[in-house]
């Protein structure tokens, strides 16, 4: 089977446990030339994963380790997380709404929160501690930016 076959695989079964009917693409390479394994659009209702990023980042973590699968289940969850996300629409419309780029990201931090939360539940059989490492790497960013947002703000 190949690593396609198997994304493909992956995809309708957390596609069919999840209960979306979101559309789903898979393709070899992000366009934006920016290293993310998904993407999810809300207009659209749709999620591209993108292979060869995927790939990449599973061999940044998990060097030499055969956990592709798994890694591709945790990010397409992810993703599923976005589009069975119910306060997803009101967070966009506020983020559209609110003018400081610190409380724009905070509502990005909660938006990508809101998906890992749900991504978990579809993906119970992964170990938690691979399901967090990926997590936290993916939200990193976001931690190092309001740590400096308060640590900028300290009196």
């Amino acid at each position: 089977m190949t690593e396609k076959d198997r994304v493909r695989n992956i995809v309708s079964k957390l596609l069919k446990l999840s209960g979306s009917g979101v559309k789903v693409k898979i393709e070899e390479r992000c366009p934006l030339n920016r290293n993310i394994g998904g993407k999810y659009n809300l207009q659209q209702h749709t999620i591209t994963l993108y292979q060869a990023e995927i790939r990449k980042q599973c061999d940044l973590l998990y060097p030499g380790k055969n956990v592709f699968d798994d890694y591709t289940a945790v990010v397409f969850s992810h993703e599923l997380g976005h589009a069975t996300d119910r306060s997803l629409q009101k967070l966009v419309d506020l983020y559209d709404r609110v003018e400081k780029p610190f409380q724009k990201r905070k509502i990005e931090f909660l938006i990508e929160v809101q998906a890992w939360k749900n991504a978990k539940k579809l993906v119970p059989d992964i170990p938690a501690a691979f399901f967090n490492h990926i997590k936290h790497h993916s939200l990193e960013k976001y931690y190092m930016e309001i740590n400096k947002h308060y640590e900028g703000n300290a009196s």
